[in-house]
């Protein structure tokens, strides 16, 4: 999971809106220093914890954990996830993998 991505879907849904970090953490029960830290990926939070966080700033939990898709933010999820899931890959295996892409994209752009 990448609690950066996730800490700064936080704060932005926070400041959208237009709590504090006292206020938050007071909806949560929890202290203002344990949601900075979630903010900043320095935290942790338990799946129950990012529950109370979706519902009180009233998001989805995929939205605080993946960000938009559609957003840099989203594809920047999308880039470290491949990355991710390609780390073992040797370098052969990386350039077949970007063949496959390019033919795919051909075929997708044909297809309209």
């Amino acid at each position: 999971m990448n609690y950066e991505l996730m800490g700064k879907q936080i704060r932005k849904q926070r400041k959208l809106k237009k709590y504090t970090l006292e206020q938050l953490a007071e909806k949560l029960d929890c202290s203002t220093t344990f949601i900075g830290q979630i903010e900043r990926a320095k935290g942790i939070p338990s799946l129950e914890t990012i529950v109370k966080i979706a519902n009180v700033l009233e998001v989805s939990i995929d939205s605080l954990v993946f960000g938009d898709l559609n957003s840099k933010s989203g594809s920047t999820h999308f880039a470290n996830k491949v990355i991710e899931l390609t780390e073992t890959f040797t370098p052969k295996e990386k350039d077949l993998l970007l063949k496959n892409i390019e033919i795919f994209k051909d075929f997708k752009n044909n297809a309209k």
